[in-house]
């Protein structure tokens, strides 16, 4: 019993509360959201993919699933040295993350790629970035393969939203040792290419 309670504890406590320098942004995507009533999320904290773009030295990183800006920003401010390519298929969020983009000083370092995943993508550099992190909706097995072709040898995946029930051949991409290491952290999977 005391095994399950410490469980339950640990899965709604936080006992390092980290501050968030871009809650504003997370606040106004959730805003977004109730009151258009559209598929505008902000990954749950921006801190892990900002920690891992730190941790990584991240130069280049590509994001599906912009939203609002809030963890292409994160991620920008983390590593300083990086630019960062995030493709969002919305227009009407297209337009409002570049405008949180610009506000906040990083429309140098930070673009937003207007279109599907499953286009954009193909038209970009392939081995030519450190980080690729997935927020956008349920990954498919084109857009985890693309990410892949995109990623450096070494090169890491932050794959989220597999809570949303992601397709068998999406499991097994992420869980292939020939393609990555892989440490799945429940609905997120951090992946590093072979």
């Amino acid at each position: 019993m005391r095994t399950a309670a410490v469980a339950v504890v640990a899965a709604v406590r936080h006992p390092v509360d980290v501050p968030d320098a871009f809650a504003d942004v997370q606040e106004a995507t959730r805003r977004h959201r109730r009151a258009h009533r559209c598929g505008a999320f902000a990954y749950g904290e921006g801190s892990l993919p900002a920690t891992v773009a730190a941790a990584v030295g991240a130069l280049r990183i590509v994001e599906v699933g912009t939203a609002l800006g809030y963890t292409a920003m994160a991620m920008a401010e983390a590593a300083p040295l990086a630019r960062v390519e995030t493709v969002e298929c919305d227009a009407g969020h297209v337009r409002l993350a570049r405008e949180q983009i610009v506000r906040r000083g990083f429309g140098d370092r930070v673009t937003v790629l207007g279109g599907a995943a499953e286009d954009v993508l193909p038209g970009l550099d392939a081995g030519g970035y450190d980080l690729a992190f997935f927020d956008g909706f349920t990954p498919t097995a084109r857009v985890v393969s693309d990410l892949h072709r995109l990623l450096r040898p070494g090169g890491t995946l932050i794959a989220g939203n597999l809570i949303l029930g992601p397709s068998a051949e999406v499991c097994r991409h992420l869980a292939d040792p020939a393609r990555w290491r892989t440490h799945s952290l429940g609905e997120t999977a951090l992946c590093v290419k072979r």
